[in-house]
Parts: C-alpha cells; structure tokens; sequence
C-alpha cells in the first residue's frame, strides 16, 4: 500500500457473470448473464466475470491483489442426477494498480486466459469423461496484506447451466 492500509476500506462490492457472442473481426460486446445456455462440449460465446471494487476511503488504495477460482458443480452427461461440486479447476490472481478515493472500479476476469488450464480445455476433458457443469462457481477475495485488513471476506456468484 503507498497511500495507507486499507483497514475495511476497499471492499469487493458486487459480482457479475457476462457473457459475448464473438462476431469476426469484432471486438466482443459483454452482456450480463443470470443463467448460461450451453451444448456439449462447449460454451457458445465468451464467458468472463465482472468484479465491481469500492474504496470508501479518503485516500487512493494502490497495489491491490484480486485472488479468485472457478468452481464446477459436475453432473453426468447421459442422466438427471445433480451435480456433485469439484474442487477448484482455476485459481489465479489479478493485480489493480490503484483505485481512487470514493470511487468503483471494474475488473474482468477471464476463465479462458488462463495459462495453467484454460476453460474450453477443461470443459473438453470434463465432457470427455462424461460429465458437464450445471453450476460454475466464482469465489473473490481482496489478498491480505500486513496491516490492511483485520478480517479476510470472500465473495461468491452461482452461475446456473442449462443444456
């Protein structure tokens, strides 16, 4: 922190899902998401999530660590039976420079960029064992730093999936 500790000040504020037809040639344009329509053994559209930030403090908060993972609640492709939650199939982390006194800010996050396991190939390997998501699950969290908070908060967002 350059400008102070943060003591409860920058706050994770809301989640969202957003999803994006791609047209070729394009830049994609991100709609918001409450449920995500899909066929095996893709996504159709680019799914990213949206972390809206709020520093209610006087002074800028800078040096900020967004820890996130991606969760799939797995259920078997030939059957009704509920999905069972695995365990985190992404964990990654993003750096905000700064955030400014009294002010939001948003931050994508996107499960595809990801250079341990990107998220089509995970859904492939999934599907190819026989299962698909019906659920995903996005868990946020502000990284604690040495005098920056005094209690460690995490966010989280369902996303329902639907065949």
């Amino acid at each position: 922190m350059g400008a102070g500790p943060l003591a409860g000040e920058l706050s994770v504020e809301s989640l969202h899902w957003e999803l994006a037809q791609p047209v070729r040639g394009r830049k994609p344009v991100y709609a918001d998401i409450v449920s995500l329509e899909t066929a095996p053994p893709r996504i159709a559209g680019k799914l990213r999530a949206r972390v809206v930030l709020k520093n209610r403090g006087p002074l800028a908060a800078d040096g900020i660590l967004l820890r996130y993972c991606l969760l799939a609640r797995l259920a078997p492709v030939r059957s009704r039976q509920d999905g069972v939650w695995a365990l985190p199939f992404l964990i990654e982390e993003k750096r905000v420079a700064k955030v400014g006194p009294n002010q939001l800010f948003e931050v994508s996050l996107d499960p595809s960029a990801s250079m341990a396991l990107p998220f089509n190939r995970y859904l492939r390997r999934v599907y190819a064992s026989g299962f698909w998501p019906d659920q995903l699950k996005l868990q946020v969290m502000l990284s604690p730093h040495r005098g920056a908070v005094e209690t460690i908060a995490t966010q989280e967002i369902i996303l329902p999936v639907t065949k």
